[in-house]
């Protein structure tokens, strides 16, 4: 009886143990996407007051990730590895942070079709109002390290100079002889070095700039359009040969909310939403129809 008890229990303990097992192995393999973002790009990606990060980019990959039934998990990293990691991990991670489309980071990712473009410009004193990269020859110049001003500036600091193509295929160079480049992790930190007279101005997308100083209270500087710059388009980034299905769900997305106005909503609301969670006021009101929360 003894024998035939112990292996009636050896029998069950082996149908518990591969149930856990089988369930172990479900909730390790939950199919994801990850997402890897820098959160210190407002309207793009931001913390919220909830201690969450959200924004346009992140409402492009809520969406995609709901339409694919998959669970979305973001990942803050520091921005000039957001493409690294893509190129380095499974087909179904990207990387959304306000990402410019360039041929550097083409030789490493592949990219989305473009859901929003911008110009650089400087935040500099109001009392100077520097308009241009030329401007910025012998100043103390304050980028993100890995962004699309920190790689301008860079090279127009030195004597070959920045050179990109125009809209007429003519090859235009700019020079900023002597601008001393200081790069930091995030452009909060920029802007604190800016606010201190540590540096003598900042080179940073439009959008992001605006919210930087209306969330910053900067009534002391000033926002200029880089004029010798051209306008830059962003994407999502993604794996070189990533599946068909998340490709063409992300560029799906982006065209329905191109053409029915939605991104152009999303960017004014959590723009508004950036300024209302740290300067206070009114509380924004979504637009009616526009989607807030996702079931992933």
């Amino acid at each position: 009886m003894k024998k035939l008890i112990t292996v009636l229990l050896i029998a069950v303990l082996a149908v518990v143990t591969t149930v856990a097992l089988v369930a172990c192995k479900d909730e390790d393999t939950t199919e994801k996407i990850v997402m890897y973002t820098e959160s210190g790009f407002a309207p793009y990606e931001f913390v919220g007051a909830d201690g969450k990060i959200t924004g346009v980019d992140v409402a492009i990959m809520s969406e995609v990730a709901e339409r694919m039934g998959r669970e979305l998990e973001i990942k803050d990293v520091a921005f000039d590895f957001i493409t690294q990691y893509v190129s380095e991990s499974d087909g179904y991670s990207v990387g959304a942070a306000g990402l410019t489309i360039n041929e550097e980071r083409k030789l490493s990712v592949d990219f989305s079709n473009v859901y929003a473009s911008s110009t650089l410009v400087v935040i500099s004193s109001t009392s100077v109002g520097y308009d241009s990269v030329a401007d910025l020859a012998g100043k103390k110049v304050g980028v993100q390290q890995g962004t699309s001003g920190d790689l301008i500036i860079s090279d127009a600091s030195t004597e070959a100079g920045y050179t990109y193509e125009d809209g007429d295929g003519n090859s235009v160079t700019v020079k900023a002889a002597g601008a001393s480049v200081q790069k930091y992790s995030t452009y909060a930190l920029a802007y604190q070095e800016l606010a201190s007279g540590r540096i003598d101005a900042i080179l940073m997308d439009k959008l992001p700039a605006q919210s930087l100083i209306a969330t910053q209270g900067g009534t002391q500087f000033v926002i200029k359009d880089a004029t010798d710059l051209l306008q830059e388009d962003f994407g999502v980034a993604l794996k070189k040969g990533a599946p068909a299905e998340l490709v063409n769900t992300v560029n799906a997305v982006i065209k329905e909310w191109l053409d029915n106005g939605n991104l152009t909503k999303y960017t004014d609301y959590y723009t508004a939403l950036d300024n209302y969670e740290k300067n206070g006021g009114e509380a924004p009101v979504a637009p009616e129809g526009l989607k807030l929360s996702w079931n992933v």
